[in-house]
């Protein structure tokens, strides 16, 4: 993996609970929700997305599409060919998913 990233600090609101092996090595951190957040705001906007590991680039899909989902307030899910439509494009047929 040769490259690094960067050290910087996150505060988080409740202090992260480390857990332990019995060689006192940290194997586990536990952070509450908001925490968890934060932390995964911190790394879309501090570290190259190459560099995460698959489950935390999923963790911050996830994210960011429960963000989009609560920016959405009251709008309903509407089809593509419909918001097309209204916006007077066409659809090409060889388009549409098969």
């Amino acid at each position: 993996m040769g490259k690094k990233i960067k050290e910087a600090a996150v505060t988080f609101n409740i202090p992260p609970k480390m857990v332990q092996n019995d060689r006192g090595e940290t194997v586990e951190v536990i952070l509450s929700y908001a925490d968890y957040q934060t932390f995964l705001r911190f790394l879309v906007d501090n570290v190259d997305w190459e560099l995460l590991p698959k489950y935390l680039q999923d963790a911050v899909d996830h994210l960011l599409a429960e963000e989009a989902r609560a920016e959405q307030g009251d709008d309903p899910c509407r089809p593509l060919a419909e918001i097309l439509a209204e916006l007077e494009i066409e659809l090409e047929e060889d388009a549409t998913p098969q």
